[in-house]
């Protein structure tokens, strides 16, 4: 009877996340179970995340046959405690509404009532003076306490109005919070197969892709060390997960592949020229092809105990990042930061200095990935030994491949830009130009205890239009490099300590008479 029963409801099976698969888009959810059988029937395994791609579940039972898999909507009767704990804060703050509603409730009725008395006091206080019942003291009294008490009663309501909104603002948000989170996570939905199997105790591998259901970035702590030609590079991933399910001691794998991105090869089309003018329609952007991602890999391996690095693998166009150990992170809680590699790369350090922007020096290093990993494009912080220096970018840099790097201003490499003179001039009585002559004098220090190299770029306008005309006529001393283009002059001179270097820079910008040029200035 019992396994009549059994075959007619399903057997439930409980299941537990054993490792993920994250991709910049996208999560591969791989669960395990045991399961112990009396014969053929009907596994369900309930509970799982209502926002899983139907058409991405795969099940893999060796020895046991598997027949049709249906994917249904399922429900959780009791709230999780996150959940539940979201709720405790509305309610909290509904109470707390609550409570400002009824003291502006009450202060309103007493600010009613002083305006009552106000209204009826004059013609009170004539009656009763005439009669001689009071005297005009105790009316001024009286008449002081009510206005006192009329203005206190104002403070308070503007007080209690202004908590109210703050209140009332937490209180949206947090029952938003709320909503979303029964909407992600009471969704849920629930996997039935039949299967044939003699009786017996079986291991079942469930899997599912989750899109956006959790993500990672790649992040940089950048140290330098100048004095050793060595900069430090921290290299960590921050994931974050929303799937709806905790993950508790889960083997994770960090993917660079984007398998709904990109998944067709462009296949040429013609190229239509019209005029702007007989373009009547509005433009839109070719439809973004997708296809379903399908396959996992077919067993994550752990990094052996006492590991320090992750493990990267090719896969083919994409590379994979196996966390050492296992990791716990609940859904929707902050990002977690995962180291992936430590090492220490050769650097070449210099100096930078655009003057003309910015009259500061920049310390530079330029560094080579001697490392066997693919340094993926990120954000990340800098610092010159302990100190932070700031935010960059770091490009992606593949191994052997090498970059630069900013590590911010160096207050010891004094700059100083000045314009020593300007003037106007115009050639004739009747000339139809005016030219503006500019002197610049730039000068770096150095203020190392050892020579330092430095780039130091110079730059002069240059002319968009035939009525405008440039011309440079002192660039002193010789410069090493020039740009007609962007206007520049660059020089790379080495500095010993205390040593100083000193650019002259003259030019002329004519232009017609009686017009303003403009970026002059």
């Amino acid at each position: 009877m019992i396994s009549l029963l059994l075959a007619i409801l399903g057997l439930t099976v409980s299941s537990k996340v054993d490792s993920v698969v994250v991709y910049p888009n996208q999560v591969a959810v791989v669960r395990t179970a045991k399961v112990t059988v009396s014969g053929p029937g009907e596994l369900v395994f309930p509970g799982l995340p209502g926002a899983l791609q139907d058409n991405s579940v795969r099940i893999k039972a060796p020895a046991m046959k598997i027949g049709e898999v249906q994917v249904k909507r399922g429900y959780i009767s009791e709230p999780t405690p996150s959940v539940k704990a979201l709720e405790i804060r509305v309610k909290a703050l509904e109470d707390s509404l609550g409570k400002i509603d009824d003291e502006q409730a009450v202060l309103k009725a007493k600010e009613e009532f002083l305006k009552s008395i106000k209204l009826g006091a004059p013609e009170i206080i004539s009656k009763e003076l005439q009669q001689g019942k009071v005297s005009a003291q105790s009316w001024r009294g009286a008449l002081s306490f009510m206005a006192d008490e009329l203005s206190k009663a104002n403070a308070k309501a503007l007080k209690l109005k202004r908590k109210h909104e703050a209140v009332d603002k937490k209180l949206k948000a947090g029952r938003q919070e709320y909503q979303d989170a029964r909407a992600r996570i009471e969704n849920r939905k629930e996997i039935r197969f039949d299967y044939g199997a003699d009786a017996g105790t079986y291991h079942i591998r469930l899997s599912y892709i989750i899109r956006n259901g959790a993500n990672w970035l790649p992040y940089y702590e950048l140290r330098a060390r100048p004095a050793n030609g060595k900069v430090e590079v921290a290299y960590f991933a921050k994931l974050i997960q929303k799937t709806g399910e905790d993950w508790n001691r889960v083997k994770v794998v960090l993917s660079t592949a984007r398998p709904m991105l990109g998944a067709f090869a462009p296949e040429p089309r013609p190229w239509l020229l019209s005029l702007w003018e007989q373009v009547r329609h509005a433009l839109g952007g070719a439809q973004e092809k997708s296809v379903e991602f399908d396959r996992l890999p077919a067993s994550i391996k752990p990094m052996p105990p006492g590991a320090q690095t992750v493990n990267v693998v090719e896969t083919g166009i994409s590379l994979q990042y196996v966390i050492p150990g296992r990791v716990t992170l609940a859904s929707g809680e902050p990002v977690k930061k995962l180291r992936l590699h430590e090492t220490r790369l050769p650097a070449e350090f210099s100096y930078y200095t655009l003057a003309k922007a910015k009259a500061q020096a920049f310390l530079q290093g330029e560094l080579v990935n001697a490392t066997d990993f693919v340094f993926l494009a990120g954000e990340g912080n800098t610092y010159v030994g302990d100190e932070y220096t700031g935010s960059t970018y770091l490009p992606a840099v593949a191994p052997e491949e090498s970059t630069e790097v900013s590590f911010g201003v160096d207050e010891r490499v004094k700059v100083k830009r000045e314009l020593v003179k300007s003037f106007k001039s115009r050639h004739g009585l009747f000339s139809k130009t005016e030219k503006m002559q500019f002197v610049y004098k730039t000068t770096v220090e150095n203020y190392h205890p050892k020579p330092i190299k430095i780039r130091i770029v110079e730059q002069v306008p240059v002319s968009k239009q035939k009525e405008i005309k440039v011309t440079v006529t002192k660039v002193e001393p010789k410069f090493l490099e020039q740009d007609k283009d962007k206007g520049t002059y660059t020089w790379k001179p080495e500095l010993e300590p205390k040593g100083k270097f000193e650019i002259n820079l003259e030019f002329a910008v004519e232009y017609p008479t009686g017009r303003r040029v403009q970026g002059l200035y």
